[in-house]
């Protein structure tokens, strides 16, 4: 691979670019490098073709390689993003309490959580809001918008985010991700982060074939 290629490939990789980028933004971006590394070793007039093909098996492995570890980071950034939203959501690390106090305060969010746990219906969800937030109860408030939220109940946590829009901005990124894992549209354009073409120069070649061409020392280890 063509030096300052190989640098700007290393860049993306390994995140040392100032700004952050999306998983799709910065696939986008390797891929780009790749196509421009190509056109460098298919325009190199002096270069042996039996070399243009080695390294073409080169470039095409590192891209490879360094598209599904863009796949991976992605899936895992989102898997710990969701979480910290769950939390900020649902649990009360927000809820202050002296040292003396905290087992009451455990208490009390103990007994919310039960108490939201009994709910069997949308109906008594709503009513148990309703009178939670009457009495400024945010403690069960929140218990009772969870276990909504658990039970597909979209009325009853639209109803609890309404008057907190913070909440609502959190409850919109994680529902972006959960679109991004488990909607037919997520998959596939997760699936696409990792996707690359086989270049004319390796059709036919087996995968083992190209990352033995790609580095012949490790396949003869």
């Amino acid at each position: 691979m063509p030096s300052k290629l190989g640098q700007q490939m290393n860049d993306l990789i390994h995140g040392t670019k100032p700004q952050p980028v999306t998983g799709q933004e910065k696939a986008a971006e390797i891929r780009g490098y790749y196509k421009q590394g190509l056109q460098q070793l298919r325009g190199a007039r002096n270069m042996h073709p039996d070399r243009r093909r080695i390294e073409i098996a080169q470039l095409y492995t590192t891209t490879r390689d360094a598209l599904a570890k863009v796949k991976a980071d992605q899936v895992q950034a989102d898997r710990e993003t969701f979480a910290k939203l769950e939390r900020r959501l649902w649990g009360y690390d927000d809820v202050r309490a002296s040292a003396t106090d905290r087992a009451t305060v455990d208490a009390t969010i103990r007994d919310a959580q039960d108490r939201a746990a009994k709910l069997t219906k949308p109906e008594q969800a709503a009513r148990a809001l309703a009178e939670a937030e009457q009495a400024g109860d945010n403690i069960l408030a929140r218990a009772i918008a969870k276990r909504a939220d658990e039970q597909d109940w979209t009325g009853v946590v639209s109803d609890y985010l309404t008057s907190r829009p913070a909440a609502a901005e959190l409850y919109q990124q994680a529902g972006d991700i959960y679109h991004r894992q488990t909607s037919p549209q997520g998959v596939m354009a997760l699936q696409h982060i990792a996707a690359l073409g086989m270049p004319e120069e390796l059709r036919g070649l087996s995968s083992k074939d190209i990352e033995a061409m790609a580095d012949p020392g490790d396949a003869a280890a």
